[in-house]
């Protein structure tokens, strides 16, 4: 744990982590960019899924893997809503540019 959590809290986080897992477990990629997304929340990485996707016999690369998380969810798509959000999260320190004062 990263920081010191109340019972209350705890079981708020516990619940949103068993909706999440029911989700990924549930999900059913109709087409070739949920195929991505499901792939991507398998593997939490951009060069991993490419691979991945690509023993499959797709042709992808990572830039694409990246731009299919990014792309706009289809209405009704949670795991996409739920991967892009996160994703976005944690790719947002490399995203910010650098100011400079001079």
């Amino acid at each position: 744990m990263k920081t010191f959590r109340t019972l209350e809290q705890s079981k708020k986080d516990l619940q949103e982590i068993q909706e999440y897992v029911e989700l990924i477990e549930k999900y059913q990629p109709e087409n070739f960019v949920q195929q991505v997304i499901h792939a991507y929340v398998i593997h939490e990485s951009i060069a991993k899924t490419a691979e991945v996707l690509n023993g499959q016999g797709y042709t992808i690369e990572q830039g694409e893997v990246s731009a299919s998380i990014k792309s706009t969810p289809v209405k009704g798509d949670l795991l996409h809503k739920k991967v892009l959000s996160l994703y976005l999260k944690k790719t947002r320190s490399s995203r910010r540019v650098a100011k400079s004062y001079f």
